[in-house]
């Protein structure tokens, strides 16, 4: 294994290895763990299904028992991996048993496809545009692969030749549309200039005569040409053919004629080969010049109009006008063919993107004085480009930058910044209020809303600044380059009053508010740094003061730090087996008899000092840990108890915190009685612990599931903090409670305050109505003893009565309870 283990971390892959009997991980690559978030110590105590939200317990070991079963040697799927920031990413997986070391172990390779799905999402939009204009072009366009079998054929493909393209997939197209001549003699492939265009890797153009699905013959017109890769291999054949039959009869009459015709029955066949193609042709010694119909139409001209060349500078647009006279001097002037793209202005001032193509040709007396040349249209084509680019770099909703497009941009400000010694800030504007407006008014009015502020705050960024959608109800802004911090304080200050406005989007006056977290760039800051500090100040100012501009200070750090420091504490304590258990004192007050302990988490240090669990409450409150150390705590109770009630006759139960992160847990349940049962502690033995917060989760059924099958298998369930929290009647009602513990705020001021004194009171008599035990937290002296006595409540947890109590002193020191303990 350890062979293993050396190879799987040096793996440039994701690499999991897990027990196939109890499925926990016995190594995982550094890969892995950088991805996941996750320390070793951390996923030693996790399982697969941990990280695949798609997956419990029960479904991955289903979904693996084919491999266990030998019924398939290799399991392959795509799934869905949780990092611990609580993010996903998607991934493919392989999965397979090996035995190594005589033991049988799952080996997972795992490779992140995040991008590739991201990607190919793209293609896929792309491919289905692409489509579209392929499909919508007049132009026949065939594709063949290296074996020259037709792979594409568009919807003009189908008309031309009269075969579908599910019939021609697969096939030779030269075995379909040009496998004989018209007197019947095959026509080898051999000897088809189409196909030459793939070996010999150029262009090949001309004309020749298509065999039809019905075996009528007609003549075209095609371009074929090589398609290279990336990597510069040919990889197939694009044709483009265009039926000519009209064009050869029209052509053959002309020849007879004049070679004048001629000269107009090429330019009609170049100007026949794809779409929206207008023909001209100009006369540099009569200086002549005329238009077919189609140049026309693209021109947006009257027909039959007399044309000069001189004329035709007026299509273009003014600022085209120099350009496009320059190029058609120096082709008249060096005798080069004329190719470029300019805009034009049609009738009633429409424009258009043309591609003008033109070339000398040969006039009756053999000189090169006649140009012939093409329009084309290419409004639709240059759109339909500058579309995909948009789309990509662009927000759907607002129409502003989307983050890729943001980032990238902010990426060349911090070099210009840079480059010339300046600074600017990044900003962050979060909408308060946005979420009551989706809720309460749909989403299609919160996305007008949203798509009203974006023009709202578009509209006041000042010159050279930098707008995106950031995500979600988001909005980054990055300053012009030296703006000042009292300048961008009024800019920002000033956009918070515009978002604030009521907003009419025919549902009524709909209001929200926005806050904005503000940072500086510096010489050496990377975008992530920036954006890291303005997401501080932007949370800072969310939780203190919203709807204000916060910017960044290094204080805002300190919460984060102060979190990460107590997250690496508690995960080395775990690793270390310093993860203990205190117990402090439950009383019976009328005689100080010692009935219970409540279990406290303890960390033991290096030095054997014990720290509460209020010296790491971030670590507590992460979802991961927190169901690590409610492991560890129920395992430390199970091994302790009987010892306790060995050393106290007197004692019933112990008592056990529990956690947010356990009552959602789906294998919470089965964890506490299989530890229970593993140390042979009767449930009635246990209490669990609560609070109120815990009940008000958003799947507060499953949370009362978990709690009733608990509770009827024994467990007794107190509420803590009773009276702290929104709902307590509520709560007593709806939830399995058997005891209920007074919160020592209520408790401190019982002999001072009436008023506290009747709602202790009013506590009591409602719990004991219902059947429910009461204790009183934090009992300090004899007169709040009486004074619960009097109305009734009989059981304390506190400091005055551990004295009276018979505690043995080496019990005491192993199982970490004292008359001061401190809850």
């Amino acid at each position: 294994m350890d062979r293993l283990g050396e190879v799987v971390e040096q793996s440039a892959s994701e690499i999991y290895v897990f027990a196939a009997d109890d499925f926990r991980f016995i190594l995982v690559n550094r890969g892995a763990r950088e991805n996941l978030g996750y320390s070793l110590a951390e996923l030693s105590e996790m399982h697969p299904w941990d990280l695949k939200p798609e997956f419990s317990e029960e479904e991955f070991k289903a979904f693996v028992g084919p491999l266990l079963s030998a019924e398939v040697p290799r399991l392959s799927f795509e799934t869905v991996h949780g990092r611990k920031d609580g993010s996903t990413y998607e991934v493919s997986v392989s999965l397979q048993l090996i035995q190594s070391q005589g033991e049988f172990v799952f080996f997972a390779a795992i490779r992140d496809i995040s991008e590739f799905n991201s990607i190919r999402d793209r293609l896929e939009r792309t491919s289905s545009r692409l489509d579209a204009i392929l499909n919508n072009t007049r132009m026949a366009i065939f594709m063949m692969d290296e074996q020259q079998n037709c792979s594409f054929m568009n919807r003009a493909a189908e008309e031309l030749t009269g075969y579908s393209f599910e019939e021609a997939v697969g096939r030779c197209l030269h075995g379909l549309i040009h496998h004989q001549y018209p007197d019947g003699s095959p026509f080898p492939i051999e000897e088809c200039p189409i196909d030459r265009a793939f070996p010999e890797r150029h262009q090949i153009s001309g004309e020749d005569m298509f065999v039809h699905k019905d075996g009528n013959f007609y003549n075209v017109s095609y371009t074929a040409s090589p398609m290279v890769d990336s990597s510069g291999s040919t990889v197939g054949t694009i044709v483009e053919a265009f039926n000519i039959d009209a064009v050869v009869a029209a052509r053959d009459e002309l020849a007879k004629s004049h070679r004048r015709l001629e000269r107009s029955v090429r330019t009609f066949q170049q100007a026949e080969k794809i779409a929206k193609l207008g023909s001209w042709e100009f006369d540099v010694e009569t200086q002549s010049l005329t238009f077919s119909d189609q140049a026309y139409k693209i021109m947006g001209l009257d027909q039959q109009r007399p044309m000069t060349l001189d004329d035709t500078l007026e299509f273009y647009s003014p600022h085209e006008r120099e350009r496009v006279e320059a190029l058609y001097l120096e082709s008249r002037r060096t005798g080069k063919n004329l190719d470029f793209t300019a805009e034009i202005v049609g009738r009633g001032g429409q424009r258009r993107q043309a591609r003008i193509i033109a070339e000398f040709v040969e006039n009756a007396k053999g000189g090169k004085s006649v140009m012939i040349g093409t329009v084309r249209d290419i409004t639709e084509k240059l759109q339909a480009m500058l579309d995909l680019r948009y789309a990509a770099s662009h927000d759907d909703l607002t129409g502003l930058l989307n983050r890729n497009a943001f980032e990238a941009r902010a990426v060349e400000r911090l070099k210009d910044a840079a480059a010339i010694n300046c600074t600017f800030y990044a900003m962050l504007f979060d909408l308060t209020g946005f979420k009551f407006v989706n809720d309460t008014f749909g989403h299609q009015t919160g996305d007008k809303l949203l798509r009203r502020i974006a023009k709202q705050i578009e509209d006041a960024v000042p010159a050279n600044a930098i707008l995106a959608r950031w995500g979600g109800d988001e909005f980054a802004v990055l300053s012009p380059l030296s703006m000042s911090e009292d300048e961008v304080q009024d800019f920002a200050s000033n956009l918070l009053l515009t978002i604030e406005e009521a907003v009419d989007l025919g549902e009524g006056g709909v209001g929200v508010g926005a806050t904005c977290g503000v940072a500086e760039s510096t010489a050496l800051a990377s975008l992530d740094a920036l954006i890291h500090k303005a997401d501080l100040a932007l949370y800072h100012g969310k939780a203190r003061e919203p709807g204000t501009v916060h910017f960044y200070n290094s204080s805002m750090e300190l919460p984060h730090v102060e979190r990460r420091r107590a997250i690496e504490t508690v995960t080395q304590a775990l690793g270390e087996d310093r993860v203990q258990s205190g117990y402090q004192p439950i009383i019976q007050i009328t005689d100080n008899r010692l009935i219970g302990f409540e279990s406290l988490m303890r960390l033991k240090t290096a030095d054997d000092t014990l720290i509460p669990a209020s010296a790491v409450i971030p670590a507590i409150m992460d979802p991961i840990l927190s169901r690590q150390i409610s492991v560890r705590m129920f395992e430390n109770v199970s091994r302790d108890l009987p010892s306790l009630m060995a050393a106290h006759g007197g004692v019933q139960y112990v008592s056990i915190n529990a956690t947010e992160a356990d009552l959602i847990s789906r294998d919470f349940v089965p964890r506490v009685f299989e530890a229970l049962e593993r140390h042979q502690i009767n449930p009635a033995w246990v209490t669990l612990e609560i609070t109120e917060t815990m009940l008000m989760v958003g799947d507060n059924q499953n949370v009362k599931s978990v709690l009733d099958q608990l509770r009827s298998r024994g467990i007794r369930i107190a509420l803590d903090d009773f009276g702290t929290g929104y709902s307590s009647l509520t709560h007593l009602r709806d939830f399995p409670i058997d005891r209920v513990k007074i919160d020592a705020s209520f408790v401190r001021d019982i002999c001072t305050s009436v008023m506290s004194k009747n709602i202790v009171q009013a506590m009591v008599v409602m719990s004991r109505s219902l059947g429910i035990e009461v204790i009183a937290e934090g009992i300090e002296t004899e007169e709040q003893r009486r004074t619960l006595l009097e109305i009734g409540c009989y059981y304390g947890q506190g400091y005055l009565f551990s004295p009276a109590v018979p505690v043995d002193e080496a019990c005491a020191l192993r199982f970490g309870y004292s008359d001061k303990e401190t809850a």
